[in-house]
């Protein structure tokens, strides 16, 4: 069982994380329509703005209330957020609350002078963040089925779509081990995370190669790599779930290959700021992977460290 501080604390630090990534799940798929598909765009910009609500309310929870290390690890905010908001808002029309962002940006970590909220505000934000994920999640799944059945046309990969229905589900998941007072990870639950997030990091590394301009040959050659070595680490640690391999000398692994990851993540959404690199990558989408990549370094306990 967790304490009641350990539970508040716990569930801001997940509820900040993910609430913003399913929000930018939901542009995506929004801006990725065509417009005889203008009905589901429409029902994904509903899902953006409930998200953007939800968030909103989490950081009003949040300050004095998260942990040090999700702060410091950059997992809600990185320091390209507002700027890729900006941009991505000028390349497609679609409007972002930057002032939300500057206020995480501003939050402060648990210190003793800041007032409690109450675990019920808490645990009733964990709830509608539930609430509102699964039907997101139906959302997805539904508009996969209908991609693979070609009834839909979407100019998300199908891979994508099926990627970033996992992590509702796993939010979902996540919620629920909170909720029912299971916050405390033991070896087993740590091990099967890097097998999710091995598995969506090798995926992240294909996407990038995908979107990438054909003449961007290096970058695409790197992040090919990165998608061959991150398959070998989620097979890795699917062995280490079932006993048959080293679970240390894995997460040591992991650990290094996303040091890795995470500093071409910050290179290329960089280089997608400064216009330095050709592709079809809007800029809020490398500075979302790269937030996942901050998140699974504290996931695997290195929060904001920038070596091993």
């Amino acid at each position: 069982m967790i304490s009641k501080n350990e539970f508040i604390t716990m569930s801001l630090d997940l509820n900040l994380f993910f609430l913003r990534i399913m929000k930018e799940h939901s542009f995506f798929l929004q801006i990725a329509f065509t417009p005889v598909n203008s009905q589901m765009a429409s029902e994904a910009r509903n899902f953006r703005i409930g998200f953007e609500k939800l968030l909103s309310e989490a950081t009003n929870l949040a300050n004095g209330n998260v942990s040090e290390q999700a702060v410091e690890s950059k997992q809600f905010v990185t320091q390209f957020t507002v700027d890729a908001e900006k941009l991505t808002n000028f390349y497609t029309g679609v409007p972002f609350n930057t002032n939300l962002t500057k206020r995480e940006v501003m939050l402060t970590p648990s210190d003793g002078r800041h007032a409690p909220v109450s675990e019920h505000a808490v645990d009733s934000l964990n709830r509608k963040s539930y609430q509102l994920t699964s039907a997101l999640a139906e959302f997805k799944d539904r508009l996969l089925r209908n991609v693979l059945s070609c009834k839909v046309f979407t100019l998300n990969y199908p891979l994508l779509i099926e990627h970033i229905l996992r992590e509702a589900r796993f939010f979902m998941a996540m919620l629920d081990a909170l909720n029912e007072n299971r916050g405390n990870i033991s070896p087993f639950d740590l091990i099967n995370q890097e097998v999710f997030w091995n598995r969506q990091m090798a995926e992240h590394a294909k996407f990038i190669a995908g979107l990438l301009d054909p003449t961007e040959e290096m970058l695409i050659n790197t992040a090919r790599m990165f998608g061959k070595e991150f398959d070998e680490l989620t097979a890795e640690s699917k062995q280490a779930s079932r006993k048959t391999f080293d679970i240390m000398n894995t997460t040591r692994d992991s650990i290094s290959a996303m040091m890795r990851l995470r500093d071409f993540k910050t290179a290329g959404t960089q280089g997608l700021l400064d216009c330095n690199i050709k592709s079809i990558i809007v800029p809020l989408l490398a500075d979302h992977v790269l937030r996942e990549a901050n998140h699974y370094l504290c996931v695997l306990g290195v929060c904001g460290a920038d070596r091993v």
